[in-house]
């Protein structure tokens, strides 16, 4: 195809008994035109006339009225030294147009995106952009479990973008939050990820301005789907007898005060006063970045008072995942045919809240203690539970032996 002026012509090889021809098909005065040339040299220099021819006589050509010729002869003057056609350009403006709905002019628009992408952003691609976010991470004192989940998500989608990051639109974004095997909660904890390295790409000046990645992308729910579990307080014995000592305290805090794994693991025994009956979250440790005290329950202090320290980690494993996990697969007896319970995720917190609010009727409070609002305390934590079974709940003892 030979396009220039605003004028097309196509060309196309034919072949015919063995022989290969070029043909030249364009329009003049309405009327299609076909002429064939033995070259394909020859049929471009027949199309360079063929354009030259036109556009001298274009106003004839197009039976144009005086004003509309005028109006066209300005059009191509405007255009002068600009390799579009005048319906390219056309079709652009008005879409352009469209997008703008009188909210700012074309040329105000442009003005604009000249000033915020006056200086020239440097290079980098994905992923040397996510090793920079993370040694940042590192070095601005993010816990390990921040720095393992901007790892998880931000390395996978550097892997998945082997390019400049500069070069990434909201659809290639969505289209890769979508093709995620998560469920929707975790891709909504990837896509907030995203978010955060998208600001910090734009803050370090990696990324123009008001550049979003998220810009129309789908949002995700945070809430969980499907049925809430909760542990019965026959459970929680059998899983209190079968823990391991440095285990123990997860699983009793976790099912009488309601913390989460996380903030659990991150506690000092400083942070508990067992003399006022009461745990202090830290801001820090917490979740939600917001510090709070949860109240001590009788049973709970029962469990720590014996192995209590002034000071150090209450959770000194690693992997606290496969020691809880252990815990459960160890309440099984063979010999006995009895089965070993199956861990239920978030169990232990799931039915804290669940007992606490049987117990004191009070949900705006516990979702205080808690952690969270009372609307997500009632989707993804609550389940009904009969005051009698909250009292057996937290009449959970330790055995007498813990407590020699």
């Amino acid at each position: 195809m030979i396009q220039r002026s605003g004028i097309s012509v196509r060309i196309r090889p034919t072949t015919k008994n063995g022989t290969t021809r070029f043909v030249l098909d364009y329009r003049v005065k309405g009327q299609r035109k076909l002429i064939w040339r033995s070259t394909m040299a020859k049929a471009k220099a027949e199309a360079n006339k063929a354009i030259d021819a036109i556009t001298e006589g274009q106003a004839e050509v197009l039976n144009l009225k005086s004003a509309d010729a005028h109006a066209y002869t300005r059009a191509r003057a405007a255009l002068n030294g600009i390799e579009k056609g005048i319906d390219t350009v056309a079709e652009e403006y008005a879409e352009a147009y469209r997008l703008l709905a009188g909210r700012a002019s074309i040329l105000e628009a442009c003005r604009d995106w000249l000033k915020r992408n006056a200086v020239e952003l440097p290079k980098i691609t994905v992923a040397a952009a996510v090793e920079q976010l993370k040694k940042h991470a590192e070095t601005d004192g993010k816990s390990n479990d921040r720095q393992k989940q901007l790892a998880a998500a931000l390395d996978a989608f550097a892997i998945a973008f082997n390019q400049e990051v500069q070069t990434l639109t909201p659809k290639m974004v969505a289209d890769y939050l979508t093709a995620l095997p998560f469920r929707e909660r975790t891709k909504r904890n990837h896509r907030d990820t995203l978010g955060f390295f998208n600001r910090w790409l734009v803050m370090r000046g990696y990324l123009a301005k008001m550049t979003d990645w998220l810009d129309g992308v789908q949002t995700y729910t945070a809430r969980k789907l499907g049925e809430i579990e909760i542990l019965s307080a026959e459970e929680m014995r059998r899983l209190i007898a079968a823990a391991d000592e440095r285990i123990l305290p997860l699983i009793v805090i976790g099912g009488f005060a309601g913390l989460r794994h996380a903030e659990i693991a991150r506690l000092d025994w400083q942070d508990i006063d067992l003399e006022d009956g009461f745990i202090e979250v830290k801001a820090q440790h917490a979740k939600t970045d917001t510090r709070r005290i949860v109240p001590l329950k009788a049973n709970l202090k029962a469990f720590l008072a014996p192995i209590a320290k002034k000071s150090g980690k209450i959770i000194t494993v690693v992997n606290t995942t496969k020691q809880l996990l252990k815990a459960a697969a160890d309440t099984g007896d063979v010999a006995n045919e009895v089965e070993a319970l199956e861990w239920k995720h978030n169990a232990l917190r799931h039915t804290y809240i669940s007992a606490r609010v049987a117990e004191c009727g009070d949900v705006p409070r516990v979702a205080d203690e808690a952690g969270n609002s009372p609307q997500v305390i009632r989707t993804n934590y609550l389940k009904r539970m009969r005051p009698a079974a909250a009292a057996e709940w937290f009449a959970i003892a330790p055995p007498p032996k813990a407590m020699l």
